[in-house]
C-alpha cells in the first residue's frame, strides 16, 4: 500500500471536521466526531500495517463492521453513533473527491437505527421525594448548597440539557413580572436559541443569593465576568462531570437508585404529557428538532390505559 494513504485519510478527516466547525456544529458534537474519527484513523493505520487494505476507497461495509468489533462490548447507542459519524465522513469524501468515487454505494445495508427504548425517568414517588427536598427551605444557606438547588430546579422544572444549563448566564434570565415567571434564553443543541420559562417562586431566592454572592466575592467577580450561574467557588464554569457527580450524590441522599442528568429531562417530558400539554408546546420547550422525538413521552403506560377505560 502507498504510504500516502494515511496522509490522505488524515487530510479528509481534517477537512471534514473543519467544514462542520464552519457550519457551527455544537462544540460537544465536534469533540465527539473528532474522538470517533481519530479512533477510526488508528484502526485504518493498523490495517494498513497488516496490508489488509490498500486504499481509503476500499473502505466498505465489512471494514466498518470489523472496526466496530474491534471496539469490544460497547453500548448499542455508542455503536450507532460511530456508524453515523463514519458514514457522514465517507459521504463527504464521495461528494468531494476528484475521481468521482462513490463510497456510499458500499454502505448499502449498513443501518445506524437507534434501538427504541423507554426513556428512563423518575417514578412518581421518586419525583415526590425530589420535589420535597427542593422546596424545603430549611437547609444551610451557603454558596454551594444554594447553587446546587438552583441547578437541579432548572433541570427538573424546565427539562433543559446539561450543556444548556452550563451555558446559562445571569443576563440570559429576565423577569416577566405580570406572568410571574422568569424567561430564560437557552443556547441549545445545533447552535439554536429558544426560550424556557420557570415560575418566579421556584428560584427567586436562589437567583438573588447568587447575584449577591457575585457582588461580594472578589474571586467570582474577577474570574466569572460573564456571570455564569453554574460556577465553582473559584469562578470557573462547572465541568459536566462535576454536575453529574453532584446529582449522583443527591440521588444517593434521597435513595433514588438512578443516575445521570438526562433522567430529569425525561421526567419533565413525561410530566408535561400527563398535564395534557400540547405536544408542539413540549417540543419547543425541550428544543426537539423533530416532534417524533417528543412523541416518545406520549407512549401510554399500563396505568394510563387502565384509567382510560375505567372512566
Amino acid at each position: 500500500m502507498q504510504k500516502d494513504q494515511l496522509f490522505i485519510l488524515d487530510k479528509w478527516i481534517k477537512n471534514y471536521l473543519n467544514e462542520k466547525k464552519t457550519l457551527n456544529l455544537a462544540k460537544n458534537t465536534i469533540m465527539n466526531y473528532t474522538r470517533i474519527l481519530n479512533s477510526f484513523y488508528q484502526f485504518f493505520a493498523q490495517k494498513e500495517e497488516e496490508d489488509a487494505i490498500k486504499s481509503i476507497y476500499e473502505i466498505d461495509r465489512e471494514f466498518i463492521l470489523e472496526y466496530l468489533n474491534s471496539k469490544g462490548d460497547i453500548a448499542v447507542n455508542t455503536k450507532n453513533l460511530h456508524i453515523t459519524v463514519i458514514k457522514s465522513l465517507l459521504t463527504y469524501i464521495s461528494e468531494n473527491n476528484d475521481d468521482n468515487i462513490d463510497l456510499t454505494k458500499k454502505l448499502k445495508g449498513l443501518s445506524a437505527k437507534n434501538v427504541k427504548s423507554e426513556s428512563e425517568s423518575l417514578s412518581e414517588s421518586e419525583s415526590a421525594f425530589l420535589e420535597k427536598y427542593l422546596l424545603n427551605e430549611r437547609y444551610k444557606k451557603n454558596f454551594l448548597n444554594v447553587r446546587n438547588r438552583l441547578l437541579v430546579k432548572l433541570l427538573y422544572y424546565t427539562g433543559i440539557r446539561a450543556s444548556e444549563l452550563l451555558a446559562i448566564k445571569l443576563e440570559d434570565i429576565s423577569l416577566l413580572e405580570k406572568e410571574g415567571v422568569y424567561k430564560i434564553n437557552i443556547f441549545g443543541k445545533g447552535s439554536k436559541y429558544r426560550y424556557i420559562y420557570i415560575p418566579v417562586t421556584l428560584i427567586s431566592y436562589e437567583l438573588d443569593f447568587i447575584k449577591e454572592h457575585f457582588l461580594e466575592d472578589e474571586i467570582l467577580h474577577k474570574n466569572n465576568a460573564h456571570k455564569y450561574i453554574a460556577i465553582t467557588q473559584k469562578g470557573r464554569v462547572m465541568h459536566r462531570v462535576e454536575l453529574y457527580t453532584m446529582l449522583d450524590k443527591l440521588y444517593s441522599k434521597l435513595y433514588i437508585k438512578k443516575r445521570g442528568v438526562h433522567i430529569l429531562r425525561h421526567t419533565f417530558g413525561k410530566r408535561m404529557v400527563k398535564k395534557n400539554v400540547n405536544l408542539s408546546t413540549i417540543k419547543e420547550l425541550m428544543g426537539h428538532e423533530n416532534i417524533q422525538t417528543t412523541m416518545i413521552y406520549a407512549r401510554s403506560d399500563e396505568k394510563g390505559m387502565i384509567e382510560a377505560v375505567s372512566r
